[in-house]
């Protein structure tokens, strides 16, 4: 039975995408056959793998919607152990019907159940908000991976989560818990950042995972290249890091990297 992880904030420019494209990455890389679901409308998962309408040949759009099975809608990447689930960029119309296909609560729980012995991890890229897909995405999920900034607008998107998880535990799945809880875009000599990282390690000791993601130009341009970091610039600050924290939640999981 694989890990299903859903990498969620109800807050933009966190690092969700970024995260869970190269978590996936080194998870794979690590010969833990993965696979990335793409549950943003807004497709960046997708774009940062080299997926677009024109050699997308079905996607999860088309699972919610029955038109296609799950098995005939896995892309390989091209990266040995990572297949994707991508998604077409939706319109503001397309994203109202899909949110009207997937009213039922059990849908992708129900779904994922028929692949998810195929892979050791599956990955959810949830949209910053916490209704429609990333709903699905907690229900169908073992654990839930919380990228963070360094700024106090963000302690609110996380106690709006956690608050959530609480919910979908007690209401749909008992065994939903946080995978954890990580820093993105962390700049250690800027003494706000320093202050709001020891806030957190203060507030959720019992859930902080240990390794923080520096900022990084480099990142930018892996979005653009449409490859993991891992992959555009190995030896960069950003793409070390996520190694090390990819390694980080295998030896949780597993108790071997």
């Amino acid at each position: 039975m694989g890990k299903i992880i859903s990498v969620v904030l109800p807050k933009g420019g966190v690092g969700k995408t970024t995260s869970a494209v190269n978590l996936a990455y080194y998870f794979a890389k690590k010969k833990y056959k993965t696979l990335i679901i793409d549950l943003d409308p807004i497709a960046t998962c997708s774009f940062s793998l080299g997926f677009n309408k024109e050699n997308i040949f079905g996607d999860i759009f088309d699972v919610f919607s029955y038109s296609k099975s799950i098995e005939a809608v896995i892309h390989p990447t091209g990266i040995d152990n990572l297949d994707c689930i991508p998604q077409i960029k939706l319109s503001k119309v397309e994203e109202g019907r899909q949110l009207k296909l997937i009213s039922n609560e059990y849908l992708l729980r129900n779904i994922i159940k028929t692949i998810s012995t195929n892979y050791r991890f599956i990955i959810f890229d949830c949209p910053p908000y916490l209704f429609g897909p990333t709903n699905l995405a907690l229900i169908a999920s073992d654990s839930v991976l919380i990228p963070i900034r360094t700024d106090e607008y963000s302690f609110e998107a996380l106690d709006d989560l956690i608050n959530r998880i609480d919910y979908i535990n007690k209401t749909y799945n008992q065994k939903l818990t946080i995978e954890g809880i990580f820093i993105t875009s962390y700049e250690k000599n800027i003494r706000a950042s320093f202050k709001v990282k020891a806030k957190l390690f203060e507030l959720k000791s019992a859930v902080m995972l240990n390794k923080s993601i520096p900022k990084d130009a480099n990142m930018m341009n892996a979005t653009f290249s449409k490859r993991p970091l891992g992959l555009a610039s190995p030896s960069s600050r950003a793409a070390v890091a996520y190694k090390e924290l990819a390694e980080e939640i295998i030896l949780r999981n597993f108790g071997i990297i």
